[in-house]
């Protein structure tokens, strides 16, 4: 797969191979001519497409007039200001942490996780931090005081003092989801436990039966209590292997052909002999300096060792070893933490904008004028820095930042502001919308069940169409996002329509129709011309177009989904604004599935699942609850308006 063979007007291709992987399916085609004949009616289709968006009266010209006509908005310019972030800075001395400095200084080396990927020490302690205690810092309040420690602080206090930090309450656990693993440990419920909690007298693993019984199980039978058992398990062995030290891969060798990074504890892996006692105990010397200078205060000797394991990276591990500025461009990443810092920043502004967008509806006055103006720039702002965010991504991974599933979310989350930044001056109920969708997708991605680590690309994504295929796509995803809200909204409008509503009010209703359309018609564009890149992908990678893949399949569903969609505004019988909002809020359903629900729930060469089903988590069950209820009452709504009211909100 992803080598296909060129030759003479041949293509040698492996098409398939057995379920028991004990052999393979090769495939021979020539048909050279037929290849270009059909790449070249996708770009009859995609340029057709592209020409509607500008030909003058088409149905998009037609609606984006009448949209102008209702709105006399102009287009914001300006020059803007993208502000710098600073991590805030904890200083902690004693025996409970190392300072500040001297822990940054250890977070600059260099290691190489557990797929191979090399970064500094300093993105790791950060992984660690948060997949043990689930917050970016460690915090603690003690008989001694109140203990506070960064990410980098805490690997190196963990391993000078193990004993301590065994018995301190740092491994996250959920309450509501534990009662049976209390219950085991003997412990009361505590939203922490500390790793001698899970540890008997006798130095056994307390959980060891109950994982292994839980790991027996298929996804689908496991409990959300199972779930939970599986993470804790996970967050245990994690911090176990910090504590004896056998976690961070430090050390390369300079024999290996595959460029492999040791711990300590492999000194043994083949080293040249110097190499190895290096290895052995370079890492012990230099935590010792460091309990010395937390006595003495004289750090000299701690900066030599480290700089001794800094040089030692650069030379052994020279052909993998990263550039400076790749290093430097992972530190300024993880300090500032953007994506985790702009979700709440979106919210409480897309929170301000609706809300004067919503009086926009009654009354205009000049304060109002100034908030929305106000925080359009700030919009822009805070757009702009989720672009350099994706951007430096980018830089780290040497990879455009869409190819799992965190990453098509954070994405999709951009893109749907950018939408609402460009119907902004034509409805002042868009962006505040696309601020709230956007800040709602970051908060979801930075979740426990999506992994917001910077990963190796896998080898099927190892090709330069992941930048036009998927891009093409995702995109598409965010204007059908942004019209699944305008829905949603517009639904909210019709149940608590006012009982004379001013001209403004019907005019944002016409509005966000227009809006509504526009989005679905980008949106189903860029999906369906993404498609079109899809196969042509797959025929030069994998040696055909189509193969009715669960993905592929999925996405044709989309399209003809929202095909469907666009066209009911043009058929007499289900040509209301009711069908149009309630066809835009559910038709994302298929965008879900499409980019989720396959990739979770269906075996393919695009998914992650392996036949077994997993849960569908609750809040699911309960949002679609939530939904069908507000869809039932707009249309009772909606029914008892007048004949000359569902003229006056469509467009």
């Amino acid at each position: 797969m992803n080598n296909v063979l060129d030759h003479r007007g041949y293509r040698f291709y492996q098409s398939s191979y057995d379920s028991d992987e004990g052999g393979t399916v090769l495939s021979i085609n020539q048909d050279r001519p037929g290849t270009y004949l059909t790449y070249f009616g996708y770009s009859l289709l995609a340029i057709g497409m592209f020409w509607t968006l500008f030909a003058r009266g088409s149905r998009f010209s037609l609606i984006l007039s009448k949209l102008g006509k209702l709105s006399k908005a102009g287009i914001l310019t300006g020059f803007l200001t993208l502000a710098s972030l600073t991590a805030s800075a904890q200083d902690t001395t004693g025996v409970w942490g190392i300072p500040e400095e001297k822990a940054a200084a250890y977070g600059r080396l260099i290691v190489q996780d557990l797929d191979g990927r090399m970064k500094p020490l300093n993105t790791l302690a950060h992984e660690i931090v948060r997949k043990i205690y689930g917050k970016s810092n460690i915090e603690l309040d003690l008989p001694e005081g109140k203990i506070q420690l960064n990410p980098e602080q805490f690997l190196l206090a963990a391993q000078l003092n193990p004993e301590v930090w065994n018995k301190l309450p740092l491994i996250k656990i959920d309450q509501n989801k534990s009662a049976e693993l209390f219950e085991i440990l003997g412990k009361p419920s505590a939203p922490y436990l500390s790793f001698s909690d899970f540890v008997s007298e006798e130095g056994e693993y307390k959980l060891s039966n109950q994982v292994e019984e839980a790991n027996k199980l298929k996804p689908f039978q496991r409990t959300e209590s199972h779930n939970e058992l599986l993470k804790v398990d996970e967050r245990f062995n994690i911090f176990y292997a910090l504590l004896i030290g056998d976690f961070l891969k430090l050390y390369p060798n300079r024999l290996d052909d595959n460029n492999t990074w040791y711990t300590s504890q492999q000194f043994e892996q083949g080293f040249e002999e110097e190499d190895a006692i290096f290895v052995k105990n370079i890492g012990g010397m230099h935590l010792n300096s460091l309990k010395s200078g937390l006595n003495s205060g004289d750090w000299a000797e701690a900066d030599e060792t480290l700089g001794y394991i800094d040089l030692y990276q650069r030379k052994a591990g020279a052909e993998v070893y990263p550039d400076q500025i790749l290093i430097d461009a992972e530190l300024l990443y993880t300090q500032i933490n953007l994506g985790n810092r702009l979700f709440g920043i979106f919210w409480l502004l897309g929170v301000i904008l609706l809300f004067t967008g919503i009086l926009f509806l009654f009354y205009q006055g000049k304060a109002l004028q100034i908030i929305w103006k106000s925080g359009t720039v700030l919009a822009w702002i805070g757009w702009l820095a989720f672009t350099f965010h994706l951007g430096l991504r980018w830089f780290i991974a040497r990879h455009p930042p869409w190819s799992d599933g965190f990453e098509m979310l954070v994405f999709v989350a951009w893109g749907v502001l950018m939408s609402g930044l460009a119907f902004s001056g034509k409805s002042k109920l868009t962006l505040p919308l696309a601020l709230l969708f956007s800040g709602t997708l970051l908060f979801v991605s930075f979740l426990d069940w999506l992994n917001p680590e910077i990963t190796n690309l896998m080898p099927v994504l190892n090709s330069y169409w992941l930048k036009i295929h998927v891009a093409i796509i995702v995109s598409g995803y965010a204007p059908l996002g942004l019209s699944a809200i305008i829905g949603l909204l517009s639904l909210f409008l019709l149940i608590f329509k006012p009982a004379n509503p001013t001209a403004n009010w019907w005019k944002a209703q016409k509005e966000l129709i227009a809006v509504n359309e526009l989005s679905i018609t980008i949106g189903l564009f860029l999906l369906t011309v993404g498609t079109f890149l899809g196969g042509v992908w797959a025929n030069e990678s994998w040696g055909r177009y189509w193969a009715w893949d669960p993905k592929e399949t999925w996405a044709l569903i989309s399209i003809l989904v929202y095909a469907i969609i666009l066209h009911l505004r043009l058929i007499p019988g289900s040509r209301s604004a009711i069908v149009l909002h309630l066809a835009s809020l559910w038709g994302f359903s298929s965008i879900i599935m499409t980019s989720f629900g396959v990739n979770y729930y269906l075996s393919g060469l695009h998914s992650y699942a392996k036949g077994d089903p997993v849960p569908v988590p609750q809040w699911v069950f309960v949002l679609t609850g939530i939904l069908l209820v507000i869809s039932v009452i707009a249309i009772f709504r909606y029914r008892k308006l007048s004949f000359q009211e569902k003229q006056d909100i469509m467009i």
